[in-house]
Parts: C-alpha cells; structure tokens; sequence
C-alpha cells in the first residue's frame, strides 16, 4: 500500500495477515486506522463481557460472545487468532462448567491480551503514517 504522490509503500507487520489486509483496506490505510482502533475497542469490551459469563459459568453466554468476538481478528490480520477462538468455540460447545473450560478460557485471555498489544503497536505504526505522508 502506498501514498499515490510519494509512492511510500506500507506493509503491515509480519505477523498479521498482509495479503489479506492489503485487499480488505487497498490503499485506504486511514481506513484500516480507524478499524484497527474499532476493532480493539470492542475487543476490550466483548473480553469483559466474557470474562463475566465465564465468572457466572454461563458456558453458552461466553460461547456466544466469543463468536462475536472472532471476526474482529479478521479486521486486524489476525487469522490464527480466529482459529484459536474458533477452538475455544468447540471447547465450549463440549462442556458445560466454567472448571471444565477455565485452562482453555485462560489461554484465550492470554491470546487476546497478546493481539491487542500487537495492534495496538500496528494502529501508532498506522497513524505515523497516516500523518506522515498523507
């Protein structure tokens, strides 16, 4: 992706997807800005939201949310993250207590944690170039 005057190209961070992002955004990286910032947004949200069901052991609740949560990786080019949900999904399709759940609910947290901070790093990788050659 690159500015058309100055012809300064952009890549996404190599741990993200850059093929699937550079054909969701094209060149309209201040686009991608704003999602990524979206996205993060309602991923802190939707993780408080899990966390509460879980703590109520409401295992079909926090199915559920996390469902809701999954594509927003797909938002930020994060697609083994959506794999990890999409087995998280499973997990609570298969059991029904917060104990029978709670390692693999966990690791999820921890994935979550770790995205956001990969994005976050993104979205200031993002905005210096936004403003810098926009």
């Amino acid at each position: 992706m690159y500015n058309e005057d100055q012809k300064i190209v952009f890549l996404f961070s190599p741990e993200l997807d850059n093929t699937f992002l550079q054909e969701l955004y094209s060149e309209d990286l201040q686009q991608a800005e704003m999602v990524f910032e979206s996205s993060i947004q309602q991923l802190r949200n939707e993780q408080q939201l899990a966390e509460a069901r879980f703590y109520d052991g409401d295992i079909a609740g926090l199915k559920k949310i996390i469902h809701k949560m999954k594509p927003l990786f797909g938002y930020i080019g994060m697609t083994k993250t959506m794999e990890d949900f999409t087995a998280f999904e499973q997990t609570c399709a298969r059991f029904e207590t917060a104990a029978e759940v709670e390692n693999a609910f966990q690791h999820i947290k921890a994935v979550t944690r770790e995205a956001v901070k990969k994005a976050e790093k993104e979205i200031k990788r993002l905005k210096q170039h936004n403003t810098q050659y926009l």
